[in-house]
C-alpha cells in the first residue's frame, strides 16, 4: 500500500474518530463532531415537538372536559326544578346550550379517535360521505317543499327563508335516528367501562385509576339521548312540523305592512311572483311570539289562506297614510 493511500485512510479514520481539534479549534472540526452535533440538535427538536404535541393533547383534553362538564350541568339545571325566576325563564337556553356543548364534546372526541382518523384518511370514505350528505340535502329539500306546500298550498320557492330553515329541520329529522344510535352505542361502551371499574373497586382492585373520561362521556351521551329522544317525539315530530313551518313563515317571509288597497291592513300577506301582482293573504295576524313559544308552544295551523290580486294604493293615498 502506498504512502499516499495510507495517509488518506488515516485522514478518514481521524475524521470518524475525532480528536483534540474538536475541543481546541473553532473552524476545523472532525466529521464525528458534526454528526454528533446533528444528532444532538435533531434529538432536541424531536423532544420539543413531542412536548408540544403532549401539551396540545393535554389542553384539548382539559377543554373537552370543561365543555362536557358545563353541558351536563346545564342539562341538569334545565331538568331540575328551581325557585329562581331567571332560571325558569331561560330553561330553553340552558337546554339548547347543553345540547350544543355536548355535541361539540362528542364531535371532537370522535374526530380524535383512531378509528375516525384512520378511515377519514382514505378517499373512498370522503367520497361516500359526500354522496350521503348530498342525498340528505336533496331529500330534505323535497320534504321541506312538501311541508310548505301542505300548509300554504303554494310553491316553496315563494318562501325562500322558510324553505331554507325547513330544509335544515328536515335534515335534522333524517339524521337524528343515526345520531341517537351512535350515541346509544357509545353510551353503553363507556357505561361498561365505568361498571368494570366499579366492579374492580368492589373486588379490592385499588390500583386502577378512575375512568373520569368514560364517566363524563357516559353523562354527555346520556344528555344527547335524553334530549334527542324527547325532541324526536315532541318538538320535531311529523305532527308538529306544520306548526313550525307556519310560525317560521309568519316571522320570516310574510309582510305585515303592505300597500294592497283590497286587503285589510291587519292581515299579513306574502307577495307571489317576480312582478308581485298577487298575494297570499293569511287569515289572521299572529301575536308576537318568542323563540320559546316557537320551540315549546303550539299553534293551530289555519287552512283558509286566500290567493288574490293586489290592487296597489294610489301614490297620494300612500303619502297621506305616511
Amino acid at each position: 500500500m502506498s504512502i499516499k493511500v495510507e495517509q488518506q485512510l488515516e485522514s478518514i479514520h481521524q475524521e470518524l474518530r475525532g480528536g483534540v481539534q474538536d475541543l481546541t479549534q473553532e473552524e476545523q472540526k472532525s466529521l464525528k463532531y458534526y454528526i454528533r452535533d446533528i444528532h444532538q440538535r435533531l434529538s432536541e427538536w424531536l423532544s420539543v415537538q413531542g412536548n408540544e404535541k403532549d401539551e396540545r393533547s393535554y389542553e384539548i383534553s382539559w377543554a373537552l372536559g370543561l365543555v362536557g362538564t358545563v353541558g351536563v350541568l346545564l342539562a341538569i339545571t334545565r331538568s331540575a326544578g328551581s325557585d329562581i325566576d331567571w332560571v325558569r325563564e331561560h330553561t330553553l337556553a340552558f337546554r339548547l346550550w347543553a345540547v350544543v356543548l355536548c355535541t361539540i364534546f362528542v364531535g371532537v372526541s370522535l374526530e380524535r379517535s383512531a378509528v375516525v382518523r384512520s378511515l377519514w384518511g382514505f378517499t373512498i370514505t370522503k367520497f361516500l360521505v359526500s354522496i350521503i350528505l348530498s342525498g340528505v340535502v336533496l331529500y330534505s329539500r323535497g320534504k321541506a317543499a312538501g311541508y310548505i306546500n301542505g300548509v300554504f298550498h303554494i310553491d316553496a320557492s315563494a318562501l325562500p327563508i322558510t324553505f331554507v330553515f325547513t330544509t335544515a329541520l328536515s335534515a335534522l329529522k333524517l339524521l337524528l335516528p343515526f345520531v341517537l344510535t351512535v350515541a346509544l352505542i357509545f353510551f353503553l361502551v363507556h357505561a361498561l367501562v365505568v361498571a368494570g371499574w366499579l366492579k374492580g373497586k368492589v373486588d379490592g382492585n385499588t390500583a386502577t385509576p378512575a375512568p373520569l373520561f368514560s364517566l363524563l362521556s357516559a353523562f354527555v351521551f346520556g344528555v344527547i339521548l335524553y334530549f334527542g329522544w324527547s325532541w324526536s317525539g315532541n318538538q320535531i315530530a311529523d305532527s308538529r312540523v306544520p306548526e313550525k313551518v307556519y310560525l317560521m313563515a309568519h316571522a320570516l317571509d310574510f309582510n305585515y305592512s303592505h300597500e294592497c288597497a283590497n286587503v285589510a291592513a291587519t292581515r299579513p300577506v306574502l307577495f307571489l311572483g317576480p312582478a308581485q301582482e298577487s298575494v297570499l293573504v293569511a287569515p289572521e295576524k299572529l301575536a308576537d311570539f318568542s323563540f320559546t313559544d316557537f320551540f315549546d308552544g303550539g299553534v293551530n295551523v289555519p287552512t283558509s289562506f286566500v290567493r288574490q290580486r293586489c290592487d296597489y294604493k294610489p301614490a297620494w293615498a300612500v303619502d297621506e297614510s305616511n
